[in-house]
C-alpha cells in the first residue's frame, strides 16, 4: 500500500466498501481528518477499530491513519447521524466511482432516438479517426442522401475533424462544449432538443464519393479556439446535477433523431478520460475500439476493455475492434496473440455455448497503409480513402449498420407464407435424406464440381488415367456414382459441359472395385456390365464379378505380396474379368482399336478393403496402393493406341501413408483433380441442392460460376442473414455454418454440408415461424450442428479407425475434465499422434494452448471455458 496523500486514503476506504460495518453511513476524507458518519443505535467501537486495522494495518494506530508518504496524521472523528446521512456508491457512466444519495440507473433497454455510435483509441495515432471518416465516406457511397449522419468530434484535447474541416473559422451555431454546458445547466425536454438540433441543422459537411456529392450534420468540439481553454462543464458536473447519469448519451441520440439522423458518429478523446466515459460505459452504445500493434496501444486498450467489463453488465456486445497499421512483415501468430489479448474482454461477455459469434464480425484487421502516414484536409483524405483495404472494412460495416435489404425482410417485404416454407422444408429434407450415402437418384442432375471440370476439360477427348483424392465424405463416391450412372465417358462430359463428340458410345464405363457398403450401387454396376456386354459380341462379363473382385483383393490382402506381385494382381483381375482371352493389357488395347472402342475402368472402395490392414501396420497394402495409383497408371499411358483408362478414387490420408517417398510429387500430379470442398464449393453444393427443393432458389444466378459473396446473398432466404434479426448481433449464417462445419485445414466434406441440410430441415417451427425472411430458423441451424458432430464421428469410427483411436483417448476423459482449451499436460498422446489429428484438421495448437473443431467437439462432448468458443470459429473460419 502507498499512501501519498489524504486522498489515497479516501480511495483505500472507498475500495474496501464491503467491510464497512452497517452502522456507518457514509466517509468523508478531509486533509486533516477522516469523518465517520454512524447510527449511534448500532454502533460498536471495538469494531469501527478492526475495520481500519483490515484496511490499513501497521498504518493505523490510536484512532489515526498515517500518510505514508510525509507521516502525517489523520484523526478518526465519528459523528452522530441517521439514514438520511447514508450515501450509496452508484452505477454511473465514469471511469471514477462517485457516492450520492439519488439513485444511479435510469436508463431504458434502449437510446430513445438515432442509434449512437464512437470511434475510442488508448492514444492517439492510431487511426481512429481516419477509420470514423472511412465509415461516413462507405454509407455516402452506399446510401447517398437516402441516409444521413450526425458527426460529432467529441476529442476536446486534439480535435482532428474539427481541424481537417477547417471549422472554427466561420461563426459556427453551436459547438460540443456548447453541448455540455447545456446539458449541465438545463432540464431535458423535446423542446430543448429541438432548439438545439435548429442551431445544428445549418452546419453540414460535405462528402465526395465517385458518383456523387453527400451532405451530414457536423457537430464540431468548439466556436472559437478559447473554449477549449477554459472548459467548465465536465461529465462528473453534468452527472451530479441531473436525474438521468446517460444524458450525454441520451441527449446526443434524441439530437440525432430530431435532425433526422439514420446515426450518430462521435469521435472521442483517446485515453482514460471521464469525457470519453459517459460513451464507454452506456451498453446501448456501439463502440469501435481502435489499437495498432504496439505495446502501449495494445495494453492500454485492454485495460479500457477490462474497466468496462467490470463495471457494465455485458457492457461490449455492441463492441467491435479494429487493429491497425499491422506491418506487413509481421507473423500470423504475432497479429493473432495480438488478437487474443484485445478480444479476450469481449469473448468473456459472449455466452460460451448459445451465442453464435464469429471473430471477423467483431475483430478487424488494417495493414500498415504508408499513404496515410501524413493526412491533409477532410477531401483530401476521402480521395485517398479510395481502393483501400480500411475502405474494403468500412464498406462491410456500413453494409451491416444500414442494411435496408434486411429492414425489408423484417417488415414483411419479402415475407414467405408458412406453407411455402414448410413444403420447401420437407422437400429438402427428402432429397438430403437420399443423398446423404451418395444412394440418391440416378438422375442426370449432377452438380459439376471443380473437380469434374477439370477432369472434363483435361480429358474431353481421350480416356481418363488418373488418381481422384479425397478426405472421407469428400464426394468420392457421388462421382463414382455419376459415372455409373452416365454409362460412358461421353454421357459424363455431356452432363457436364452439354457438349461432347458425336460418338457417345465410345468409352464405356466398367466398375473394377466397389465399395460393399453401398448396396444401392449394385444394381447400376450391373446395368454398365450389361452394356459392355452388349457392346462386346467376344467379351461376356459376368453380373457378379466386381463382387468377385473385390473377395479376390481381399483374400490376396492377407497374404504378404509384393509391389511386383500386385502389379500382376491388378493387371489379371482387369483382363480375367473380361473373359481372360488376352494375355496382357497391351492386347486389349489393340483388340478395343479395332472395335473403335475405349474402357474406362473405376475403383472404388480401397478404404474397405485395406483399413484393418492399416492399423495393423502391415506392408502389403501399401503395395497394393502403389502398384495401383502409380504403377497401373503409368501403365496405361504408355499403352500404344491409349484406349484404357482408369479413374481411381482414393482416401487422400491412406494414399499419403502408401507412398510415404515423393508423395507430394504424386499429389501434385493430380491437384487439379483432389476434391477439396472450400468455402464457395460447400455453398455451391448447398444451393444447388436447395435449389431442386425450391427452383426460386436458383433463378437469375450461375451457380457453378457465382462468387462467394453471391453466393451466401442467394442463401440467406435459405437460412437468413444472420442467425437472428438482420441487425443482431448473431454471426453471419453462412459463414459460421461454414465455420462449424470444417476443420481447421479450412475444409469441410460434401457429406457434412448434406448431412446439416437434413438435420435442419428434419423439424419445422410449431405454430408461426419467428422469421418469415428464411426456410431454416436459427434455432434448427444451432441444434443441427452437435447431430451432424455425432455422424461424422460415427463414420470415423467405423471407417478411419487409426484416427479413432486416437480420439478415442478424449472420448474417455472425465466429465470434469472435458474442457477446452487443454493444455499439454493434459494431452496423452505422443507427438506422432498429435501430429496425425492436426493433420486431418482435428486439432490445432494456438497459443500454446490445444483445440477441437466444433464438428469433433460436440460428438467428444467437450465444453469451453468462457469466451474459448469465439476463438476456435476465428480459426475455423480464416
Amino acid at each position: 500500500m502507498r499512501l501519498f496523500t489524504w486522498y489515497d486514503i479516501e480511495t483505500e476506504i472507498r475500495k474496501n466498501r464491503n467491510l464497512w460495518p452497517v452502522w456507518w453511513n457514509r466517509v468523508d476524507v478531509y486533509s486533516d481528518e477522516i469523518v465517520v458518519n454512524i447510527d449511534p443505535q448500532r454502533n460498536i467501537e471495538a469494531e469501527n477499530e478492526a475495520v481500519f486495522l483490515k484496511i490499513f494495518g501497521k498504518l493505523y494506530a490510536n484512532g489515526k491513519v498515517m500518510v505514508e508518504f510525509d507521516q502525517k496524521l489523520l484523526n478518526i472523528i465519528y459523528e452522530e447521524g441517521d439514514e438520511s446521512d447514508r450515501v450509496q456508491p452508484v452505477k454511473s457512466p465514469l471511469f471514477k466511482d462517485i457516492f450520492t444519495k439519488e439513485e444511479g440507473e435510469t436508463k431504458t433497454a434502449e437510446l430513445s432516438g438515432s442509434p449512437v455510435t464512437v470511434f475510442h483509441s488508448y492514444k492517439g495515432g492510431v487511426g481512429r479517426t481516419l477509420a470514423l471518416i472511412s465509415l461516413v465516406r462507405e454509407i455516402s457511397a452506399a446510401y447517398g442522401n437516402q441516409k444521413k449522419v450526425l458527426v460529432i468530434d467529441a476529442d476536446l484535447e486534439a480535435p482532428g475533424l474539427t481541424w481537417m474541416l477547417g471549422q472554427g473559422k466561420s461563426n459556427e451555431k453551436i459547438s460540443y462544449f456548447d453541448v455540455l454546458e447545456l446539458l449541465h445547466f438545463h432540464d431535458i425536454n423535446d423542446s430543448f432538443v429541438k432548439k438545439v438540433a435548429k442551431l445544428v441543422e445549418t452546419n453540414v459537411i460535405k462528402v465526395m464519393t465517385e458518383k456523387l456529392e453527400v451532405e451530414h450534420y457536423f457537430l464540431p468540439v468548439y466556436r472559437e479556439k478559447s473554449q477549449m481553454l477554459n472548459i467548465y462543464s465536465s461529465p462528473e458536473k453534468i452527472i451530479a446535477v441531473q436525474k438521468d447519469k446517460y444524458v450525454i448519451t441520451e441527449f446526443l441520440s434524441m439530437l440525432g433523431s430530431a435532425l433526422g439522423a439514420d446515426l450518430v458518429l462521435v469521435d472521442l478523446r483517446a485515453g482514460v478520460t471521464e469525457f470519453s466515459a459517459p460513451f464507454l460505459f452506456d451498453f446501448r452504445v456501439n463502440k469501435f475500439f481502435i489499437s495498432s500493434t504496439s505495446m502501449q496501444s495494445v495494453k492500454g486498450t485492454r485495460l479500457i476493455l477490462e474497466e468496462i467489463q467490470r463495471k457494465v453488465e455485458k457492457g461490449h456486445l455492441n463492441s467491435k475492434l479494429l487493429l491497425t497499421m499491422i506491418p506487413r512483415e509481421m507473423e500470423e501468430d504475432t497479429v493473432g496473440s495480438l488478437e487474443d489479448e484485445l478480444a479476450k474482454s469481449l469473448e468473456q461477455d459472449f455466452d460460451s455455448e448459445n451465442m453464435n459469434v464469429l471473430r471477423e464480425d467483431y475483430l478487424y484487421r488494417i495493414p500498415f497503409d504508408s499513404a496515410f502516414a501524413s493526412l491533409g484536409n477532410f477531401q483530401d483524405i476521402c480521395a485517398l480513402l479510395r481502393g483501400r483495404m480500411l475502405s474494403d472494412v468500412m464498406a462491410q460495416i456500413a453494409d451491416g449498420m444500414l442494411n435496408t435489404r434486411g429492414e425489408a425482410c423484417q417488415t414483411g417485404e419479402r415475407a414467405l407464407s408458412p406453407e411455402n416454407m414448410k413444403n420447401t422444408i420437407n422437400r429438402l429434407y427428402e432429397i438430403t435424406s437420399m443423398e446423404i450415402t451418395a444412394e440418391g437418384s440416378e438422375s442426370s442432375n449432377m452438380l459439376a464440381t471443380a473437380s469434374i471440370r477439370e477432369m472434363v476439360r483435361e480429358f474431353r477427348d481421350t480416356v481418363p488415367q488418373l488418381v481422384v483424392l479425397g478426405a472421407k465424405g469428400s464426394g468420392k463416391t457421388y462421382i463414382y456414382k455419376q459415372l455409373l450412372s452416365k454409362m460412358t465417358w461421353e454421357n459424363f462430359v455431356y452432363g457436364v459441359e452439354g457438349a461432347g463428340e458425336k460418338d457417345r458410345e465410345r468409352t464405356l464405363v466398367l466398375p473394377l472395385v466397389c465399395s460393399l457398403n453401398i448396396k444401392k450401387l449394385h444394381s447400376m454396376v450391373q446395368v454398365c456390365i450389361e452394356n459392355c456386354n452388349h457392346s462386346f459380341a467376344e467379351i461376356d462379363i459376368s453380373p457378379d464379378v466386381v463382387d468377385r473382385n473385390y473377395n479376390k483383393l481381399a483374400a490376396y490382402a492377407e497374404k504378404k505380396k509384393s509391389l511386383t506381385e500386385w502389379m500382376e494382381i491388378w493387371q489379371r483381375l482387369m483382363l480375367d474379368m473380361l473373359g481372360g482371352a488376352y494375355s496382357d493389357l497391351s492386347g486389349l488395347d489393340q483388340y478395343l482399336e479395332k472395335k473403335g472402342k475405349r474402357i474406362l475402368f473405376i475403383v472404388d472402395g480401397l478404404e474397405d478393403l485395406f483399413m484393418d490392414l492399416q492399423i495393423q501396420k502391415q506392408e502389403t497394402w501399401r503395395f497394393a496402393i502403389r502398384a495401383l495409383c502409380q504403377n497401373m497408371v503409368n501403365t496405361l499411358r504408355n499403352l500404344q493406341s491409349g484406349n484404357i483408362g482408369m479413374i481411381i478414387f482414393a482416401r487422400k490420408d491412406m494414399a499419403e501413408e502408401a507412398i510415404a517417398i515423393n508423395f507430394d510429387q504424386f499429389q501434385n500430379q493430380y491437384h487439379k483433380y483432389e476434391l477439396k470442398w472450400s468455402p464457395s464449393e460447400a455453398l455451391r453444393l448447398a444451393l444447388w441442392i436447395a435449389k431442386q427443393a425450391e427452383p426460386a432458389l436458383g433463378e437469375d444466378i450461375d451457380i457453378l460460376k457465382a462468387s462467394r459473396e453471391a453466393l451466401e446473398e442467394r442463401l440467406e432466404i435459405l437460412w437468413g442473414k444472420k442467425l437472428g434479426r438482420f441487425d443482431s448481433r448473431e454471426a453471419n449464417s453462412a459463414r459460421w455454418i461454414i465455420a462449424a462445419l470444417s476443420d481447421f485445414s479450412n475444409q469441410l466434406q460434401a457429406r457434412d454440408i448434406v448431412r446439416f441440410l437434413k438435420f435442419a430441415t428434419r423439424t419445422f417451427p410449431e405454430g408461426q415461424p419467428p422469421y418469415k425472411d428464411r426456410y431454416i430458423m436459427p434455432k434448427q441451424i444451432r441444434e443441427a450442428i452437435p447431430d451432424c458432430s455425432r455422424e461424422k464421428y460415427k463414420e470415423i469410427r467405423e471407417e478411419m479407425k487409426a484416427v479413432y483411436q486416437i480420439l478415442k483417448t478424449f472420448e474417455d476423459f472425465p466429465e470434469e475434465e472435458k474442457v477446452l482449451p487443454l493444455t499439454l499436460d493434459k494431452i496423452k498422446l505422443t507427438g506422432e499422434e498429435i501430429a496425425r489429428l492436426e493433420n486431418q484438421g482435428y486439432f490445432i495448437m494456438s497459443d500454446k494452448k490445444y483445440y477441437f473443431p466444433e464438428i469433433i467437439r460436440f460428438a467428444l462432448e467437450f465444453r469451453y471455458t468462457k469466451g474459448a468458443r469465439p476463438k476456435v470459429l476465428s480459426l475455423l473460419s480464416k
